[in-house]
């Protein structure tokens, strides 16, 4: 099992676990937490603005086959909203990468080998 947070705007979050509900490949998704101020600052999310509010999940994926399959189902997501997120180990809180629309794939499977 391999573990990752996303970090993100809320609206952005909340349609991420609707795509991670859909994959039977996702051993277990949270449900949507808000950020305490010092860890939205902390996260490395670019054009942040300090006032503004984020979310997290946490996803534990069966494989890192499953995570990176996951990966690029976002990136696509995230070309289409134009938008980004972070990811994040999930049992240490480490920014280990961001998912954009820019994001290429040898990128993507390096978050889900971290």
């Amino acid at each position: 099992m391999i573990a990752f947070d996303i970090t993100g705007q809320n609206q952005e979050i909340v349609e991420i676990l609707k795509l991670a509900q859909q994959r039977s490949d996702l051993a277990q998704a949270s449900e949507p937490s808000t950020l305490d101020a010092s860890r939205a600052l902390n996260v490395g999310l670019p054009g942040v603005t300090p006032t503004e509010i984020l979310s997290f999940l946490t996803l534990v994926f069966t494989t890192g086959k499953a995570a990176l399959e996951f990966f690029k189902l976002l990136r696509e997501q995230m070309n289409h909203r134009g938008t980004q997120v972070v990811v994040s180990d999930a049992p240490t809180g480490k920014p280990v990468g961001l998912i954009a629309a820019s994001t290429t794939d040898q990128a993507l499977e390096s978050l889900a080998g971290h």
